[in-house]
């Protein structure tokens, strides 16, 4: 008797087992993230304003064509790390994301992988925010620019 209870068991378990769909989950990120804004303008003059919920990374003045803004962190144990910027010219600004926490969508993490290093890199041009997508190997506009009257 005993011994037929053990064969349902393991009978049932197996059923039950193969029965289970197995989830493929996405393979970790980078733990730490470097961030950049390029002043990409043909025009002088770009202001940076950079934060998230918990800190204000501040406002930083790129006046120059090519002039970098960059800063790092690692993603917080909860995985609900979000940045934001504020780009402003003198006609023209824009606001955005430009990091944030990914758990069924790689959009940004596979733009932003460069090796094992998770770089996403932003680029203020004429006609709006670039992001560089490195397995591709080109800058893909993400945002338009809003001008001001």
């Amino acid at each position: 008797m005993i011994k037929n209870i053990v064969v349902f068991f393991l009978l049932t378990v197996a059923l039950v087992g193969a029965q289970v769909p197995r989830v493929a989950l996405p393979p970790p990120g980078p733990s730490r993230y470097y961030i950049h804004v390029v002043n990409g303008l043909s025009k002088l003059g770009l202001l940076v304003h950079c934060q998230s919920k918990d800190d204000d990374l501040g406002y930083h003045h790129l006046l120059n064509h090519g002039d970098d803004y960059q800063w790092n962190f690692k993603v917080n144990f909860w995985g609900t790390t979000l940045f934001w910027y504020k780009l402003e010219t003198l006609d023209a600004y824009v606001s955005f994301e430009s990091f944030w926490p990914e758990s069924q969508h790689l959009w940004l993490r596979d733009r932003c992988k460069h090796g094992t290093v998770g770089t996403c890199i932003w680029t203020a041009k004429d006609d709006g925010i670039y992001l560089r997508n490195f397995l591709a190997n080109v800058d893909e506009l993400i945002h338009k620019w809003t001008y001001k009257r």
